[in-house]
């Protein structure tokens, strides 16, 4: 497929599922950053080469009542790769001012360099989100990676945990 093909078929892709999003659900978009150096992990990693990193980006939210679909897209200065996490979520909201959200997906990896774009993790994500006058929410999320080439070869030695901070306008 050739490169303007993608773009349209994408761009078709994301009208489609967006106009429906808009209309039925509610959508939240907005900006996260999570610390690279991971607060829980499996086995010992090269701390000094994390730490201080960062990754930065864009996250956007669609819920449908109890369930909800997150798109969280990350520039990882340490490893020069942009990151896709894609997350089905259970969400709840209490009194109207904290919403609890968890779920599990994939993460793909696109990198800025050569290489090919690889989906080699699982992504379990836990949110915590204070609302503001019903359009604003910000809040901490906890991240748990676990690498997987398949199915069949999740790798829990190799797991981290790592936590962040988003701000979405809804």
């Amino acid at each position: 497929m050739t490169g303007r093909r993608r773009i349209t078929v994408c761009a078709i892709l994301v009208f489609a599922l967006a106009a429906p999003a808009g209309i039925f659900a509610q959508v939240g978009i907005g900006a996260a950053v999570f610390s690279d150096t991971p607060i829980l992990a499996a086995s010992d990693v090269n701390r000094d080469l994390l730490d201080g990193s960062f990754s930065f980006g864009a996250n956007g939210r669609i819920r449908f009542n109890s369930l909800m679909l997150d798109a969280l897209g990350m520039y990882a200065t340490g490893e020069q790769t942009i990151d896709l996490y894609l997350t089905a979520q259970l969400t709840r909201d209490f009194l109207s001012l904290l919403r609890l959200s968890a779920g599990v997906g994939p993460a793909i990896r696109f990198p800025t360099g050569d290489g090919e774009i690889s989906v080699d993790w699982i992504n379990a994500k836990v949110d915590a989100d204070l609302i503001v006058f019903k359009r604003f929410s910000v809040g901490l999320s906890f991240q748990y990676l676990i690498p997987s080439s398949d199915v069949n070869a999740i790798d829990f030695s190799q797991a981290r945990g790592r936590i962040g901070a988003s701000a979405l306008v809804w």
